[in-house]
């Protein structure tokens, strides 16, 4: 196909090439790879990542304005949509794509307030295109303006859809948000995770999200991490609702995390008291073989006395078996455990 060569600054003070169509109005946008060999290698971990030309992105973006401007299109029939124009699942949506459609949702927050099943769809989507948190250049002040939305709290807090994807959003964006900004999710979230009196009565699908989303706090303090991890054993140990949160514990990175430095990691002496709590505990055996896992670190590594518990824990089972030894997990693979893989083209370099 004919194409011709374009470039366009933009705002932030980047340099965007496309190539542009001679014979219809698709353009694509060129990317050059200029990385360091060790980020060039990790690179070839990902999977390949789609093209979606300038033209379905601009539909799209009018999709999202038929819901939350014009009052067009339902909400519930946005996900579907925008899967059609894009011709690609959301889970396959490229980095530069989600982000652009990010700064259209951000843009429309206040449509968020027409309804119950607005503000759910807004935050569901928006958190989608935002993850997880940083990446791509302009995310700090992405991440700025939805913090505005966290001020401005639910509109329609008594909706459970609406608190459970309120959970999901600030879980799946944690990474973009600076210590003092974790810290005010966490005071948030300690009303009903750690409750100073009775513990309240919440829907379980809930508290999982609400669990989950504190363990992708990853700046916290290495003692409210330690206070967090007691209690959620505490919980999975005396209430059945509490099974539910073991799946947190997925996202603990306790001997590698995501995104948060190493001084940040929970002690081994306290985590070794959190395995010997849900070793007994049949839905366990994922979260205790990352709780385990090895990472060639003295200082991080549990006792063997430990890893050998939970050796037969685990069984045989060779998922398991790979996620305790460490082999095969990659940062993407860390990635999944938040819930969902990263952004197609998100490539992140493991800085240890």
């Amino acid at each position: 196909m004919p194409v011709r060569l374009a470039a366009h600054l933009t705002e932030i003070g980047t340099l965007e090439i496309h190539a542009e169509s001679k014979i219809s109005e698709n353009r694509w946008r060129l990317q050059f790879e200029l990385r360091k060999p060790v980020l060039a290698e990790n690179a070839k971990k990902t999977r390949p990542v789609a093209v979606v030309s300038q033209e379905s992105v601009t539909l799209a973006a009018e999709l999202v304005r038929d819901v939350f401007s014009r009052g067009n299109l339902a909400p519930e029939e946005l996900p579907s949509k925008l899967e059609q124009t894009l011709a690609l699942g959301r889970n396959s949506w490229p980095l530069e794509t989600i982000r652009k459609l990010a700064d259209i949702f951000l843009e429309l927050s206040e449509g968020r307030r027409i309804s119950a099943q607005h503000e759910s769809r807004w935050l569901n989507l928006t958190s989608l295109c935002l993850r997880p948190g940083f990446g791509f250049p302009g995310d700090d002040f992405r991440i700025e303006q939805a913090r505005r939305v966290f001020a401005q709290g639910l509109t329609f807090g008594r909706n459970i859809d609406s608190e459970i994807q309120w959970w999901i959003f600030w879980g799946r964006v944690a990474g973009g948000l600076n210590r003092n900004q974790q810290a005010d999710i966490y005071q948030r979230l300690s009303v009903t995770l750690l409750p100073r009196g009775k513990a309240p009565r919440v829907n379980e699908s809930l508290l999982r999200e609400m669990w989950r989303c504190a363990a992708s706090l990853e700046l916290l303090p290495i003692g409210t991490k330690t206070e967090l991890g007691g209690a959620l054993v505490r919980s999975i140990r005396n209430s059945g609702a509490g099974r539910a949160s073991c799946g947190a514990w997925d996202a603990s990175g306790r001997g590698r995390l995501f995104y948060g430095p190493i001084n940040q990691v929970v002690p081994a002496t306290s985590v070794v008291r959190w395995v010997d709590g849900l070793a007994k505990i049949a839905a366990a055996g994922e979260p205790l073989a990352r709780l385990a896992q090895e990472t060639g670190d003295a200082s991080r590594d549990l006792p063997q006395a430990t890893v050998d518990l939970v050796r037969r824990t685990i069984g045989d089972d060779p998922r398991l078996l790979r996620i305790l030894e460490g082999s095969g997990e990659d940062m993407e693979g860390m990635a999944r455990v938040f819930g969902e893989e990263l952004p197609s083209g998100l490539v992140l370099s493991n800085a240890e």
